[in-house]
């Protein structure tokens, strides 16, 4: 019993097998999270241009001038233009929090 313990102790078959599982696992796990960490910020500018899509306005006008000069001695030299800004442009709102891990943890009230 104790010559199979001392053989199974310094035994070292398996060690390179078990150095790459573990080196796939840890990069699985940071590959799956860069890729939920991208999925969040591509979602989030998509939804920014969204909005900025939205809040286009099409009210700006130039119209035509009454008169047509080529030698004008006025000063002014535009014709008449109008923009109505009534746009509010928002940030796209997300909803952050993750099942089971509401608001409750920025409750906290820190000891005085």
């Amino acid at each position: 019993m104790k010559k199979t313990l001392k053989r199974i102790w310094t035994e070292e078959e398996g060690v390179l097998t078990f150095e790459w599982v573990l080196l796939v696992t840890l990069l699985t796990v940071g590959v799956v999270g860069g890729v939920a960490a991208a999925r969040d910020a591509i979602i989030d500018e998509l939804g920014d241009v969204a909005q900025a899509m939205l809040a286009l306005d099409q009210s700006y006008t130039v119209l035509h001038p009454l008169i047509i000069e080529v030698h004008d001695t006025l000063d002014q030299g535009a014709s008449n233009s109008t923009f109505v800004d009534a746009a509010a442009f928002q940030d796209c709102n997300r909803n952050d929090s993750f099942n089971g891990q509401g608001n409750e943890l920025l409750d906290y009230d820190a000891p005085s």
